[in-house]
């Protein structure tokens, strides 16, 4: 018997909240699991739209979507129970709520959980940040950096944030966004002045943090017991008025192809993180052959890296890693969880 990808999916979910501290959406995520194999309002939301069926993370999704409705002001009596709208926290009045706003607003929350999700989660810079820095150091040139999958492109602002650990800190004092990640054991190693000379970014749906509405999406894919995580958003948002950034609209394979070569003179950097879980097999397989194209045309006086954060299925974890070309010399930097946090750095 093939089990339902919905239900794997869920399960994973469920596993991912608890582990990354959201305790509150890991019990509506097994309301919403158990309501699904009981065949309730769950199962007739992805039944009606099949294709919602194959689209990743459905308890992102559907949370995302609740969340912004509460965020927004459009559902009241959800908001009174969410703790980033001042509610109590009270899971079952949560999923009671969510059943009545599953079958009254089905085509709005359907068009919202159809949205790829857009966390653009800031803590990430601390682990991008010690890549980049690995990067400048073995090159000794100035970065451009170029980040696909980017969101809002808060990450591409990562040397504008300032980051403190046990022993250690780095960048602006008085910078609105410190980033305190939980650390696990090592420190990082980083250089005293990240050169960023360039930076892009791209992405299929971006994000304005300029854009009230857009700034809303961001905040619903916060999980909305996780406090911090608000603070840091917000904090970006100011940190983002100070360095203007269009996420271009783009495929983010053409937009490789035309936007990014070795420059001699600098070290040219593709940066992500998080995005690949989001892609198909042969898309996660194409973006390495484009990777790789452009690395071809890397050399001594024109470097080029990649940087990423991205799951690896062994150790079951999120691996941090700059790939440098000439050479294809890969550097592990850091394990963590999704959030970038328990953070154990490689020596």
């Amino acid at each position: 018997m093939i089990a339902d990808p919905v239900v794997r999916r869920f399960e994973a979910q469920v596993e991912a909240f608890a582990a990354m501290g959201s305790a509150l959406y890991a019990r509506v995520t097994m309301r919403l699991l158990a309501d699904y194999r009981a065949r309730g309002v769950t199962y007739e939301f992805f039944s009606d739209v099949p294709t919602r069926a194959a689209l990743s993370t459905p308890g992102v999704r559907l949370l995302g979507a609740l969340h912004y409705l509460a965020l927004s002001g459009e559902a009241p009596a959800l908001a009174m129970h969410l703790p980033s709208c001042g509610g109590d926290g009270d899971a079952d009045a949560i999923w009671e709520i969510a059943q009545e706003l599953l079958v009254e607003r089905e085509e709005q929350i359907g068009a919202l959980f159809a949205q790829t999700p857009q966390t653009n989660e800031v803590a990430r810079s601390t682990v991008l940040l010690a890549g980049l820095c690995a990067v400048a150091q073995e090159t000794q040139c100035p970065i451009r950096l170029f980040e696909i999958g980017a969101s809002a492109g808060l990450n591409s602002r990562l040397d504008r944030y300032r980051y403190e650990g046990e022993g250690w800190s780095w960048g602006d004092e008085n910078s609105p966004l410190v980033l305190r990640n939980r650390i696990r054991s090592g420190m990082p190693s980083l250089i005293e002045r990240l050169d960023i000379t360039e930076r892009a970014a791209c992405d299929l749906q971006p994000l304005d943090v300029a854009s009230p509405q857009d700034r809303m999406r961001l905040l619903s894919f916060v999980w909305a017991d996780q406090a911090e995580r608000f603070a840091r958003l917000r904090a970006a948002f100011e940190v983002a008025q100070t360095l203007p950034l269009t996420v271009e609209r783009a495929d983010m394979f053409s937009w490789l192809v035309e936007r990014v070569a070795p420059k001699a003179g600098t070290a040219t950097v593709v940066m992500h993180s998080v995005m690949t879980e989001h892609l198909t097999k042969d898309d996660r397989a194409r973006l390495t052959a484009t990777i790789t194209g452009i690395a071809e045309r890397a050399g001594d006086e024109a470097p080029f890296a990649l940087t990423r954060m991205e799951f690896a299925p062994e150790p079951r974890a999120y691996e941090t890693s700059v790939t440098l070309w000439p050479g294809a010399r890969r550097r592990l930097i850091a394990r963590s969880d999704g959030h970038a946090q328990g953070i154990a750095w490689i020596a």
